[in-house]
């Protein structure tokens, strides 16, 4: 049938919310138009078909054996229409991806990996928001989070990814190899840690490894780990970070992790506003950081 052949569309809405609620006054409450708007539109569908849809009484409203026909198949037909149009509204909300996460987290691991992770989702407008700070999470503003602590999170959907462990990192020129190396080193500080608790500093990576008489307090200090890593790497002295944050350097040889045993960390989480668990982008979203930081957890197993 050619679509010029069928009713106005909105004597077809009319009927079907006619049906639907059998009344005049409720179809045309939901519709926000006058019942007499109403009774306009069936009268034209009625006109138009040469059919009569319904059976008027003072008291009910009733489908013809006709009107049944074309009741089911609007019920049908109108369904379809809203499931495209929530099909097309999803993807134009998929097309920006927001996601949070430490200062820390993004530019050690996650931007090294950006590329790899534009080619998984090609036409999503990803967008990166660094704080330290847990932010709240919902559709149309930050809508995931790679989190760092126990879990589980309030009102989010959480999945943890690997958990965190510490341990010395610095230089290889630097030629560490032995524990009373450490005696002559310069020990890079990181003030102001929030997380793990107990923090992971020199003092406590000493009592672990069993190495006394360390002077704990000396070196230099940085205000955070992207600097601290970096004095690493340069070759200024040797600093406890976490190695799945440096796995990269480590495996490119930047760095190396002379010496056992690591500290624990926390664990790290993907979150994600609940009404989002399912919208496709995230679902692959997740899927990656899972897999990735399963390759980042054998990298670090091996230091």
């Amino acid at each position: 049938m050619a679509i010029h052949s069928l009713p106005p569309l909105s004597s077809l809405r009319a009927f079907e919310a006619v049906a639907r609620r059998s009344s005049f006054k409720a179809a045309a409450e939901e519709l926000f138009v006058t019942p007499t708007a109403i009774s306009h539109q069936i009268r034209q569908l009625e006109a138009h078909l040469g059919l009569r849809m319904l059976e008027r009484s003072p008291r009910a409203v009733r489908l013809t054996a006709e009107g049944s026909v074309l009741y089911e198949a609007t019920t049908s037909g109108f369904a379809e229409i809203a499931k495209a149009v929530a099909h097309l509204r999803l993807r134009q909300e998929s097309a920006i991806l927001t996601l949070s996460s430490t200062t820390a987290f993004l530019s050690h691991w996650l931007v090294p990996r950006l590329t790899e992770l534009s080619r998984l989702l090609p036409d999503v407008d990803l967008r990166l928001h660094a704080s330290d700070a847990i932010v709240e999470l919902r559709s149309g503003g930050v809508d995931a989070a790679v989190r760092y602590g126990k879990g589980p999170f309030a009102r989010v959907a959480t999945v943890p990814l690997r958990d965190d462990v510490f341990g010395p990192v610095c230089s290889p020129m630097l030629g560490l190899s032995k524990l009373d190396d450490l005696r002559q080193a310069t020990l890079i500080h990181i003030d102001g840690r929030q997380v793990p608790t107990p923090t992971p500093d020199w003092t406590r990576w000493c009592a672990e490894a069993g190495l006394l008489n360390v002077d704990t307090q000396t070196g230099v200090r940085f205000p955070d780990s992207a600097l601290a890593v970096q004095a690493a790497i340069a070759g200024h002295g040797i600093a406890i970070v976490s190695l799945v944050l440096v796995s990269d350097a480590l495996v490119a040889g930047l760095l190396v992790a002379p010496f056992a045993p690591v500290l624990r960390g926390e664990t790290y989480h993907f979150a994600c506003a609940s009404d989002l668990e399912t919208r496709p982008d995230i679902v692959a979203l997740r899927a990656w950081l899972l897999s990735v930081m399963a390759k980042t957890a054998a990298t670090c197993n091996g230091f």
